[in-house]
């Protein structure tokens, strides 16, 4: 379960990061057409949202990263593992 829960943290970072950045360059469309400056970061066009743990760097993308291959990797090695003790006809416990 914390293989997923991993995976799963990572992948929702990855998919906010997608939609911030896809939401941050309409904003900056509206405004070059009005004539105003680009907007660099989510929370300088969206303040009134908790901006701060969508990834917008490389640290980000790394930790995003870093989660989803963890999480991958735990729940492959726990089925390897669940497998291998039905195999020998182990119990769980």
């Amino acid at each position: 379960m914390i293989g997923k829960a991993l995976f799963l943290a990572g992948a929702v970072l990855v998919l906010a990061a997608v939609f911030g950045r896809a939401g941050l360059l309409a904003v900056n469309g509206e405004r070059a057409d009005a004539g105003l400056p680009a907007l660099r970061t989510l929370a300088e066009a969206f303040p009134q949202y908790p901006a701060w743990i969508v990834p917008e760097g490389a640290v980000g993308y790394t930790v995003a990263a870093v989660l989803v291959l963890a999480g991958m990797v735990l729940v492959v090695e726990a089925e390897k593992a669940g497998s291998e003790r039905r195999a020998r006809g182990g119990k769980w416990w």
